[in-house]
């Protein structure tokens, strides 16, 4: 097999990977856990990753850490190549840049391991299930005014325990119950409370 037809059969024995990681209020995937899954299948399929380097800096970034240690830059562009093994001069080359900042001397190790893991997670078209673009984590949308105190009139009307109802919903309040397990509680309060008219 050439290059291209080894790294389609890895794309598509990996299609998705889980973010690892919570960075600063976001979810992100780190360089190990690409790695653990995708190295397996460069070495069934023969293919090696040589990162190479084509320009670096190192920039003061003006911030400094609590103990007032300087925090800087690493920027650095490298040359992601995957070779195959069979024939080192069938390879694809994929483009990548890196900024880390740090206050001690491990800025290179991490552009590279970034550089690294967004050269595999792109290739390959890794899903992660988050939007890299906003790197936002989507919150669920909530029941509405009208709906917690609807909700809340049936618990009591019911004489259902609040605290092992919202544990059983797997929420802290009544107001914190998402919009789409709704209709699912207002059933389960009617079937229990039409069950409590039919005994009286």
């Amino acid at each position: 097999m050439n290059i291209y037809q080894r790294l389609n059969k890895i794309r598509e024995a990996v299609s998705y990977i889980q973010k690892d990681a919570h960075v600063e209020g976001y979810k992100a995937i780190t360089h190990d856990m690409v790695t653990s899954e995708v190295r397996p299948h460069l070495i069934e399929h023969g293919v090696l990753i040589v990162p190479c380097q084509t320009h670096a800096e190192l920039k003061d970034t003006g911030k400094s850490t609590s103990k007032g240690t300087p925090i800087t830059a690493y920027m650095a562009s490298y040359d992601i190549d995957f070779v195959n093994i069979d024939e080192p001069d069938d390879r694809v080359s994929v483009v990548v840049s890196a900024i880390a900042e740090d206050h001690g001397d491990k800025g290179p190790g991490k552009a590279i391991s970034y550089a690294t893991k967004y050269a595999m997670l792109k290739l390959f078209s890794i899903e992660t299930g988050e939007s890299d673009e906003s790197r936002q984590e989507q919150k669920p949308a909530l029941i509405n005014e009208d709906q917690a105190t609807e909700i809340n009139d049936l618990l009591e009307e019911t004489d259902t325990d609040k605290n092992r109802f919202l544990k059983y919903v797997g929420v802290s309040k009544v107001e914190r119950i998402p919009a789409n397990a709704y209709q699912n509680v207002i059933t389960q309060l009617h079937a229990k409370r039409d069950k409590i008219n039919v005994r009286t």
